[in-house]
């Protein structure tokens, strides 16, 4: 088992089906899992990051099988695999180019995404491929069945023909690996905090004087229930490397209003909007002899805070920046103010 350190990429694998039964966890490539003493018996598997490569046989030969990141409750080549392999390929804007005969030769056609060439003019025509970007499985059969080989960047294959099983002219469906969820977080930038359209504004004032002994609940037929709402909203930097539909939490770990939430989930590719509504009564105790003054405030005001984003994934760490911004509309504080009389 590997214990190399690799940050947000690793595999479980299960002896039994639906993740029961004995485990491993890898973190690199397991050219024989004999030597870790779980060759052969793995049922069930959980990924986690980067996409792997389940083989048949050690030192990555024979059958293969893929999986991405996610849950593998029950796998094709159960109890049968003998090594496994990670992809540390860059999976980002994948291309790939087949050509008609060996060496690179004749017709030739470049895909940039899955493709099932059964409806395409390329169908069962490839004898070599070169890899521009990203990592790629090839398929024999344009249901994804039969034979496939793993196709990555820097290992052109100029001849069908010289591996293990019959591929020649027999690719009929082709696809991209996808890159596992990075692991992101935030570091909010709160010196560098800006406030825009601050409005303060009196929406009521409430004033009860307790001349006894005791105390008293202090109520007014003018208090009523106020309405607030705040929106956040956050801004990915136009080259961010977050894919669409990931998503990340800012922790506020210094807040600047109790308005604001202390962690907030925000999605790349949907909309990062939210409204939170609270509503609240006015009522108060009044301490013997003192004289109570409540204030009801409405505050509008839009914050602006730089958010930090340190992005990782694939062993790459990238500095991302982003903005976080908090829309305050109709924000309801109340202020007590008291006197002894």
């Amino acid at each position: 088992m590997s214990t190399a350190p690799n940050k947000g990429n690793k595999i479980i694998a299960y002896e039994l089906p639906d993740f029961q039964g004995q485990c491993r966890e890898f973190t690199s490539d397991v050219k024989n899992l004999r030597d870790v003493g779980f060759g052969d018996c793995i049922s069930s598997l959980e990924v986690i990051g980067q996409p792997w490569i389940a083989y048949e046989d050690p030192d990555f030969g024979g059958w293969l099988r893929e999986y991405e990141e996610g849950k593998h409750p029950n796998i094709e080549l159960q109890d049968k695999i003998s090594s496994l392999r990670l992809i540390t390929d860059d999976l980002k804007n994948p291309e790939i180019t087949l050509y008609e005969n060996k060496k690179f030769q004749g017709q030739s056609k470049t895909f940039t995404m899955e493709t099932n060439l059964k409806y395409d003019n390329f169908n069962d025509m490839a004898s070599s491929h070169t890899v521009q970007r990203g990592a790629w499985i090839l398929y024999e059969q344009s249901s994804k069945k039969g034979w496939r080989i793993l196709a990555r960047t820097g290992e052109d294959l100029e001849d069908y023909s010289t591996i293990p099983f019959r591929f020649n002219n027999n690719v009929s469906y082709i696809r991209p690996l996808r890159a596992g969820r990075p692991i992101v977080t935030s570091k909010v930038l709160w010196p560098q905090m800006k406030k825009e359209n601050e409005i303060c504004s009196l929406l009521e004032e409430i004033i009860g004087v307790n001349k006894s002994d005791f105390e008293q609940e202090l109520t007014s037929t003018r208090s009523r229930d106020y309405e607030s709402s705040v929106t956040y909203d956050f801004k990915f930097s136009d080259t961010t490397t977050i894919a669409a539909g990931a998503e990340i939490t800012i922790q506020l770990i210094a807040s600047v209003s109790t308005k604001i939430s202390n962690s907030l989930t925000f999605e790349r590719g949907k909309s990062e909007t939210s409204t939170k509504k609270e509503t609240g009564a006015q009522y108060t105790k009044v301490p013997p002899h003192t004289k109570m003054t409540v204030r009801v405030i409405r505050n509008e005001c839009t914050i602006i805070v730089p958010v930090e984003l340190t992005v990782e994934q694939n062993e790459k760490t990238t500095i991302e920046k982003g903005e976080l911004r908090c829309e305050m509309g109709n924000i309801i504080t109340t202020e007590y103010e008291s006197a002894k009389v």
